[in-house]
């Protein structure tokens, strides 16, 4: 056992050296490439100066086009955000409403008619305002969530197991 433990250290040992090394070399690489590419872009022939020029015009390209890449997906994110927080929530007022039902739970059914009523506010509002909730919508949001997590601690007190989360 003791060997076996010794050759897993040995064999994770080396291999974090070796990854170090590779990133060494690539760091090493880059910075060649870099150097050539300035050298040629300044002092290089016709030839070299037009070639670097035309690297370098793509890789700013690229960068323009990443930086596009990465705000299109930060918009996408932030429009889907709250759509997903208030459809599980609909989908958690149905299994707690179908639960109370099957315990004949008039407190809870009530409880649950006006989160729910709460919920359908927040989402004409986020339908309203563009995906977008102001900060009072957001606290409402926040609100809403912690009035839904103490009905279910309730429910749970009361013998009615809430479900999942």
């Amino acid at each position: 056992m003791g060997n076996t433990l010794g050759y897993i250290v040995l064999t994770l040992g080396l291999t974090i050296i070796l990854i170090d090394m590779i990133k060494s070399l690539l760091k090493i690489g880059l910075l060649i490439v870099v150097g050539l590419l300035g050298y040629n872009y300044f002092f290089g022939t016709a030839e070299e100066k037009a070639q670097s020029r035309e690297i370098v015009g793509k890789a700013t390209d690229l960068g323009r086009d990443a930086w596009n890449l990465l705000k299109s997906e930060r918009v996408k994110l932030q429009e889907g955000k709250y759509d997903d927080a208030i459809q599980k929530l609909e989908g958690l007022y149905a299994d707690l409403s179908a639960r109370a039902e099957d315990l004949r739970d008039s407190e809870a059914l009530r409880e649950l008619g006006k989160l729910s009523e709460r919920r359908a506010e927040l989402e004409e509002m986020l339908k309203r305002d563009g995906g977008e909730l102001s900060e009072a919508a957001k606290r409402q949001l926040d609100d809403l969530t912690a009035d839904t997590e103490e009905l279910m601690n309730e429910m749970e007190a009361k013998g009615q197991p809430s479900p999942p989360q």
